[in-house]
Order: C-alpha cells, then sequence, then structure tokens
C-alpha cells in the first residue's frame, strides 16, 4: 500500500471512529438540533413553498441561501424523513473535508507528513465534531465546498491544466449557493489566479477565467430568477444580509447574537424601530429596509462608535467575547479554550518555521484570502466562535 493510501485509510478511519463515539456520547438517539434548513426542506414537501415563519416577521420566502434545505428536500423526497440519514450524510461531508485539509495541505508544503497530521487534526477539532453530531446545520456542507473551491484553485495554480479552475466555478458556485458569504471570497481568489498563473498566456487566463466565472454564475442564476419573480427586484442570496448588519452595527451592539446576560441584541430594537417591523410583517423586502435605515444612520450618526465596533469585532474574531459559551456547559467553553491557546502557539511557531525554512509557496494565498475574507465578512457583520471555525483548519494546517 503506498504512503498516499496509508494516509486516506488513516484519516478516514479515524474521522469515523471520532464521530460515531462522539454520536454514542452526546446523540445517541439520533436527534438532532433542528434549524431553518430542515424546516424549510419539510415545508416545501408539505406546501411546495420555500418559506417558513422567522423571528416576529412573518413568513420569509428568502430566510436563508438555499443549498442545504434544497439538498435535505430531495433527500427527504427520495428516502421519506429520516433524520439519520442527514446525520450520517454530514459525518461524510465532514470527513471528505478532513481530506480535502490533507490534499491543502500536501499542495501548499509538500510534506506528506504536515498533510497527515493536519487531516487528523480537523477530524478532532471538538467544534466542528459537535455541530457535526448535534445539528442538522448547513456548515457540513459549506465547509466542504468552501475547501473544496481552495483545493481546486491551488490546482489550477500549480498544474498545467486549467481545468481545475472550472471546477472551481463549479464548486464555488454550490459555496455560494449554501452561504453567500463565499461570494466575494471567490472573485477575489479568480482574481488571483489571473495575477499568478504567469506559465500561460494572458489570453488563456482570461478565457478560462471567464469561463469559470460564468459557470459560478450560471450555479446561481436559477436562485436569483426565482427570487426576482418572488420579490420583484434582484436578490441575489439572501433577505437577512442588513438585519446581520445592523445586529453588529447598532448602539446597543455586542459584535454577537447576545449579551453578556443571555439577551439577544436583536431585542434592543428600538421602539419606533420595532413598530416599523411590525407594521410590515410579512413583507421582508420592506423589513430588510428597516434594518439598514436604522444601521445606516447609526454609522451616519456615531461613526467613532462604528469604527470602534469593528476594531472590536476584529479582534474578538481571533478571541473570545464575554458572551461566548453561554449556552453550553462551562467545561466545554474550559476545554475549547484551552485547546484553542494551543493551537495558537503552534500556529505561531508554524509561520515561523515557515519563513525560517522559506518554506513559503504562492499556492499558499488561495488558504490566506479564505481567512481574510471570512474575517472581513464579520468584521463588517457580526461574529459568533461557529463563524471563526470556518477559517481554523488553516491554522491547523501551520499548526501541523
Amino acid at each position: 500500500m503506498t504512503t498516499l493510501k496509508r494516509h486516506i485509510l488513516a484519516i478516514v478511519t479515524i474521522s469515523l471512529i471520532v464521530k460515531l463515539a462522539a454520536l454514542a456520547y452526546l446523540n445517541p438517539r439520533l436527534d438532532p438540533g433542528k434549524l431553518e434548513y430542515e424546516i424549510l426542506a419539510e415545508n416545501m414537501i408539505k406546501t411546495g413553498t420555500y418559506s417558513m415563519d422567522f423571528r416576529e416577521y412573518g413568513d420569509f420566502k428568502g430566510v436563508v441561501a438555499p443549498g442545504y434545505s434544497l439538498l435535505i428536500y430531495f433527500i427527504y423526497k427520495l428516502f421519506g424523513v429520516h433524520r439519520e440519514i442527514l446525520l450520517f450524510l454530514q459525518m461524510g461531508t465532514m470527513t471528505v473535508f478532513a481530506l480535502l485539509i490533507y490534499a491543502i495541505t500536501s499542495r501548499c508544503t509538500g510534506n506528506r507528513s504536515y498533510a497527515l497530521s493536519a487531516g487528523i487534526l480537523v477530524s478532532l477539532h471538538p467544534g466542528m465534531l459537535y455541530y457535526n453530531i448535534k445539528y442538522i446545520h448547513n456548515y457540513n456542507i459549506y465547509l466542504p465546498l468552501f475547501y473544496g473551491t481552495v483545493l481546486l484553485f491551488i490546482r489550477g495554480l500549480s498544474e498545467k491544466s486549467e481545468k481545475s479552475v472550472l471546477w472551481a466555478g463549479l464548486a464555488g458556485g454550490l459555496a455560494t449557493l449554501t452561504r453567500g458569504t463565499f461570494s466575494p471570497i471567490f472573485a477575489i481568489c479568480l482574481l488571483f489566479y489571473l495575477l499568478l498563473k504567469r506559465e500561460v498566456s494572458l489570453r488563456r487566463r482570461l478565457s478560462f477565467a471567464a469561463l469559470s466565472f460564468l459557470i459560478f454564475v450560471g450555479v446561481n442564476t436559477p436562485w436569483t430568477i426565482r427570487n426576482y419573480i418572488q420579490f420583484g427586484r434582484p436578490v441575489y442570496s439572501q433577505n437577512t444580509k442588513w438585519e446581520s448588519f445592523w445586529v453588529g452595527n447598532n448602539p446597543n451592539a455586542s459584535g454577537g447574537h447576545f449579551h453578556g446576560d443571555g439577551t439577544l441584541v436583536l431585542s434592543t430594537k428600538s421602539p419606533e424601530m420595532q413598530a416599523e417591523i411590525d407594521a410590515n410583517k410579512g413583507n421582508e423586502i420592506a423589513i430588510e429596509e428597516v434594518f439598514r435605515k436604522y444601521a445606516m444612520d447609526y454609522v451616519r450618526r456615531e461613526p467613532f462608535h462604528f469604527i470602534k465596533g469593528l476594531f472590536r469585532k476584529a479582534f474578538y474574531f481571533w478571541w473570545f467575547y464575554p458572551q461566548t459559551g453561554l449556552f453550553y456547559p462551562r467545561t466545554y467553553l474550559l476545554i475549547y479554550k484551552t485547546i484553542y491557546v494551543i493551537l495558537l502557539i503552534f500556529t505561531a511557531f508554524g509561520l515561523y518555521l515557515c519563513h525560517r525554512e522559506r518554506l513559503w509557496r504562492r499556492e499558499m494565498i488561495f488558504p490566506a484570502l479564505l481567512v481574510l475574507g471570512i474575517w472581513a465578512a464579520h468584521t463588517m457583520n457580526f461574529m459568533e466562535i461557529r463563524h471563526r471555525w470556518t477559517v481554523e483548519p488553516v491554522l491547523l494546517i501551520f499548526a501541523a
């Protein structure tokens, strides 16, 4: 058996054993938490419409990007409503994710031993593991799609064939269909591909980049058309973007969804703002406009506090808000904090070694762009710890 096959077998075995053990301990009844993705799928089966009651706003038809809900819908239509299928699907996708981290690390470092360590470390990540077996969550789908797209860009840069860049358009389109945050990251990765792939002519680079972008747009076009028909205006991803921006940028913002006493930031809306939302119940476009108006009023009236809030969110993205872990056993937070501090130490040392040994490769730009893009998105909006888990695999690569 070759080294590559041994490493793949080791990662798959460890990943599945750890996930099955966690499932037996944390979710033995195979009864994961039900979130909006599954609710939307069930509503599509019952009523034929992509909609759900959302907060106090009434019926929303564009509450989240549709990728995972559509996948759940097709699975339930084929096999019936058997939630255990989704749990085992998520365990499979996150095992594939560990293999993607192995491939990215191997491509970026040229060392399969480092890659094996990174793949195993990702399989053991406590936060990802918890969300993998405790919730039906699109995290378990968009994370492999994000990093799969990154891997395809890395291959497109390092190989003679440009076909990987075309596949990146497909994977990036599916990633965006599952979580709209990825859209600008894809565009920036495509730009850096154009700038760095100098072994081929500019005309050829532009041709493949344009085709990749068309594939990316094509994947999302049916959803955009549906939204235009539904709302009478272009809605690329979902109708909660301004709510997310307001949560992170208002006079009572904490940087996350909650305050230190456990109250929702959304519960601190002014009476005037709440009255406007209540008056537009069931009209998600109008409600989005209410959030946009009050968020931008805050930015204009309090520019200093707005900028101060951005710096606070940028810092706490890499650390812990005071409200972190409010709804979990305190031991969970202590364990995760300890692991995270150790991770930061090893990541810092890994970065130092890359500098000392001159191990930097241009392919590393794509994982870096993913980190910067997710960091920027949540610095601008709001951030919970699970959002940082999206980029912690890149830290694990350097820690490995």
